[in-house]
């Protein structure tokens, strides 16, 4: 379908048009054959740049991802996949409108016909929450520079941007004592971590089998499983302080972001609770990302009231109070 795009004269595009204007005076005026000749081939060019320019936005198109995870007060990069028809694209700008940032411009000087070029643009989110694309537009002077067409592309694609992480200083970890320091037993039982290796005996069980050092040493070996000395760390929050101002609030929340964030980085399980909501102890990267995704989006106000899901039973954490986290790090 043939799409109106909106055109703009530049600068040479003006004096240019006024050149052919007096061309054609001139050639009115003197009968000349060869001014009409030159306001020919001035009015051919004219016509040439916009079949030219308009070819060159045809079928133009993008797709949007991150690369990576987005995080509040963070530079981030989007990658753009920019696909283009059966005509090739030349020195295409395109510039991206988002909700609640400064538009982005970039740069394409070569998109081939029925193929595409990836772009990178680096992007700093605001504050937690999506991340909003409204929509592309797409402009290019190819190829005199008398005009410049553009079109504009509505999107509706949106990610989401996790609540800022910081470093928590190691004297608010030693403030917290023992209690989270506990990791392994150092003896056989049930875990998840390897403890040692042993030769097979009759009756272990095939799962316990590490093939691959069996296959070095010719014969079974068995992985003999460490016990853990607890289930992880638990968070748990009773209510949303509701005494907070929003800027205090998404502190807070980059807070509680910064602990299971550094409790995952030590290897070990951890989990939420917080009214409405319950995360089992785990030590998962799809489970941490979801833990995420719900501090990304929560919000306070309306999850005031809810009651405080109950406390895994099957299971034995460390269970910590984020209030008094919150207050012992603020000292």
């Amino acid at each position: 379908m043939m799409l109106t795009r909106p055109i703009r004269f530049t600068r040479f595009g003006t004096f240019y048009v006024l050149f052919a204007l007096g061309v054609g005076a001139a050639a009115i005026n003197t009968g000349n054959n060869l001014l009409y000749l030159i306001l020919g081939i001035l009015l051919g060019l004219i016509v040439l740049s916009g079949f030219l320019s308009d070819s060159g936005l045809w079928g133009i198109a993008t797709a949007w991802a991150p690369v990576g995870s987005l995080y509040a007060g963070e530079k981030g990069l989007m990658e753009s996949r920019l696909r283009k028809g059966w005509f090739p694209g030349v020195a295409v700008i395109i510039e991206s409108q988002w909700k609640g940032l400064p538009a982005f411009t970039s740069f394409a000087p070569w998109i081939p016909a029925h193929g595409s070029v990836l772009l990178r643009t680096e992007i700093t989110p605001s504050r937690r929450g999506y991340l909003t694309l409204d929509n592309c537009r797409y402009s290019t002077r190819f190829p005199f520079g008398f005009f410049q067409k553009s079109h504009t592309e509505m999107m509706s694609d949106r990610w989401v941007v996790y609540p800022r992480i910081r470093r928590l200083p190691a004297a608010f970890w030693d403030r917290q004592g023992k209690d989270f320091a506990r990791d392994s037993s150092n003896r056989k039982g049930l875990g998840s971590v390897p403890f040692i290796l042993r030769d097979y005996r009759a009756g272990d069980p095939l799962r316990q089998v590490d093939w691959k050092t069996s296959a070095k040493r010719a014969h079974l070996m068995v992985k003999e499983m460490e016990e853990e000395a607890d289930e992880g760390d638990l968070f748990y929050l009773e209510a949303w302080p509701g005494s907070l101002t929003s800027a205090q609030m998404e502190d807070f929340i980059s807070f509680v972001v910064s602990l299971i964030f550094s409790v995952y980085e030590r290897g070990r399980p951890v989990g939420l609770i917080a009214p409405g909501r319950l995360f089992q102890p785990e030590t998962s990267r799809p489970h941490l990302r979801r833990i995420l995704e719900f501090l990304a989006l929560v919000d306070p106000s309306a999850d005031q009231g809810l009651p405080l899901p109950p406390f895994p039973v099957a299971r034995n954490p460390q269970t910590h109070d984020i209030l008094s986290l919150w207050r012992s790090y603020g000292r």
